[in-house]
């Protein structure tokens, strides 16, 4: 049996970012660091706690005027400000009767959701996850914060957040059109809503392209084999360090 030996808080940290990073097992990562199975699983687990606490609250919903003075950045929709879209988490099936609850038939799979919310710097806003898995994008926005301009995450009325077309189509949110949408419209303004639609897109691709860095550790972009309660507090850690490094590139 390895006996347990002591490790420095430089080692501790490096151990934990690998282990959010790559996501190997405990027994992996104790054969790299020369330590026992459970020492390895319990310093990392209150090291990511600690850095959840200390990095979790950075992620800051912006005051009104900071939103109105983003205005104008994207040049075809000046009055939006950001975007919001939805990923999922896939977990372990539960061992219970709610299992069905965590069950997303879209993604044939367990899973946890995360809505986000980012600006249009690029910069995460807002992180919410949590949501079961049975739920789709338009449910898990009537569940999270209210984004509204008296709610808990207050926005301006003359700013606006891209959407999909899942979303409910109402303020802040600005969703494309859909296919019955457009062909119940009079001939000569469908090609307008499909221009619209191109804008759109164009603009929400962002978001995705903020999910897929959220994704690139493995800790929240693969199978979680924790258990699921943690796995929120995990997704806003990693949220976390998203943001620090993207502000350093702004």
């Amino acid at each position: 049996r390895r006996r347990p030996s002591r490790i420095d808080r430089r080692n501790q940290l490096l151990m934990t970012f690998m282990w959010l990073k790559s996501y190997p097992l405990m027994n992996q990562l104790s054969l790299i660091f020369d330590l026992s199975i459970s020492q390895t699983s319990r310093i990392v687990h209150a090291t990511w706690q600690l850095l959840a606490a200390h990095l979790c609250h950075t992620i800051t919903w912006p005051s009104n005027e900071e939103w109105l003075g983003m205005r104008g950045r994207w040049r075809h929709i000046p009055e939006v400000v950001g975007c919001i879209n939805g990923t999922s988490h896939e977990i372990y099936r539960p061992n219970n009767e709610i299992q069905q609850m965590y069950y997303s038939g879209h993604r044939r799979f367990h899973c946890i959701h995360t809505q986000v919310v980012i600006d249009n710097e690029l910069r995460i806003r807002h992180v919410e996850s949590g949501f079961l898995g049975h739920t789709n994008d338009a449910q898990s926005f009537a569940l999270m914060s209210e984004i509204s301009e008296n709610g808990q995450l207050p926005i301006p009325l003359h700013c606006f957040l891209l959407g999909d077309c899942i979303y409910p189509s109402r303020h802040p949110l600005i969703t494309p059109f859909t296919s019955a949408q457009i062909n119940r419209r009079p001939f000569a303004r469908r090609r307008s809503l499909r221009h619209f639609n191109r804008v759109v897109r164009k603009y929400r691709v962002y978001v995705e392209h903020v999910i897929r860095l959220l994704k690139l550790f493995k800790v929240v972009g693969t199978l979680y084999r924790h258990h699921r309660d943690t796995l929120s507090r995990v997704v806003c850690l990693r949220a976390a360090l998203a943001a620090r490094r993207t502000n350093l590139f702004i």
